[in-house]
Parts: structure tokens; sequence; C-alpha cells
């Protein structure tokens, strides 16, 4: 099997959105249920890895930052890519940067960090951006953003789709809704 006859019977999901609104839980989730299984992977979160190893950056949604973790997710899942996996989680995706520097405002450095990836976002079956609604938000070592600026992220997240028109599924309701979800499209 060629390479990209390769690449189109892989299912990608990528969990997207704002602060802590369960995405590596329900990662986690997936994660005992397909442990073991050589056909599964798992890209861990770019963002998370990069501020504990930069703990003194403290411009954390600048272009300069947000291109050094885009870089970091990139990387993490063209390694997965080799791996032979079949379907592939991840946590988070190369698209979070540049929705994070367009919330700051900066349009411009969000458009060339997007020109940095699109030849990538054809690898990704599909995008599914968790809603915060209804999922108390707390802080954490590396999430200290307020909930107002939690709501601004998602907000950004839901023009950004709209305005590219990249496609996407909003994932709502509970735990087990959106685990139940999740598997409905790896099997479907």
């Amino acid at each position: 099997m060629g390479s990209s006859e390769r690449e189109t019977t892989i299912r990608k999901l990528a969990f997207v959105g704002t602060s802590r609104v369960g995405k590596t839980t329900i990662l986690e989730h997936f994660k005992k249920s397909f442990a073991g299984n050589p056909n599964v992977a798992f890209v861990e979160e770019a963002a998370r890895t990069f501020f504990r190893q930069n703990p003194q950056i403290k411009d954390r949604f600048s272009v300069d930052t947000q291109g050094q973790i885009q870089a970091l997710a990139l990387r993490n899942e063209r390694d997965i890519h080799q791996s032979g996996a079949r379907i592939i989680f991840c946590d988070r995706s190369v698209i979070d940067a540049v929705v994070y520097v367009r919330s700051q405002g900066d349009k411009k450095g969000s458009d060339e960090l997007l020109e940095r990836v699109k030849m990538w976002l054809p690898t990704y079956h599909k995008f599914l951006l968790f809603d915060p609604v209804d999922i108390p938000y707390e802080t954490d070592d590396i999430r200290q953003e307020t909930s107002e600026t939690r709501q601004k992220f998602h907000d950004a997240f839901l023009t950004f789709f709209k305005e590219t028109n990249i496609p996407y599924e909003l994932l709502s309701g509970t735990k087990e809704e959106r685990i139940k979800r999740v598997t409905e499209i790896i099997e479907g």
C-alpha cells in the first residue's frame, strides 16, 4: 500500500478547544480502552509539554511562542503517523496555535501560522471542538487563564472554523455522551 493510500485509511481525530474542557480526560478514557492496541496511537498535548519545559515564558499567546508549540505539535503528529496506527487521537492540533494567536487580535501572525500547516490539515479525519458549556473551569499549574479568557478562546475557535470553512463538530454533553459520540466516529 502506498503512503497516500495509507493516509486515507487513517482516522485521526483532533480534540481541540479552550482550556480545561475535558479533552485530556476523554483522551485518557480511550488510552485505557485501547491499551496495547498497535493500531491506535495518541499524540500528547504539545502546549503542556512546551510550558513545562519553558516555565519562564510569560507571553504564552504570542506568535513566537505559539509558533514553537505548533512546530512541536506537528513534529509529534508526524512521528505518530510513522507508527502505522490506523486510529490517531490528538490532544489538540496544529490549528490551536493559529486560533490562540488570532484570539489575541494578531490576525497577521495567525494567518502566518495557518499557512505553515495548510498542507497538514488533510491528515485530520475530524476536528472535535469541545464545548465548555456546563464544564466547570478549574485552573492548574499550566492553565491559569480566567473563565472570561477561556470563553474568549472558545469563541475564537468558533469564528476560526466559520471563517476558514474547515469542517468540525461541536462536541457537547456529559463525559459519557462525548465518549459515545467519539466512539461512533471511530466506528463509522
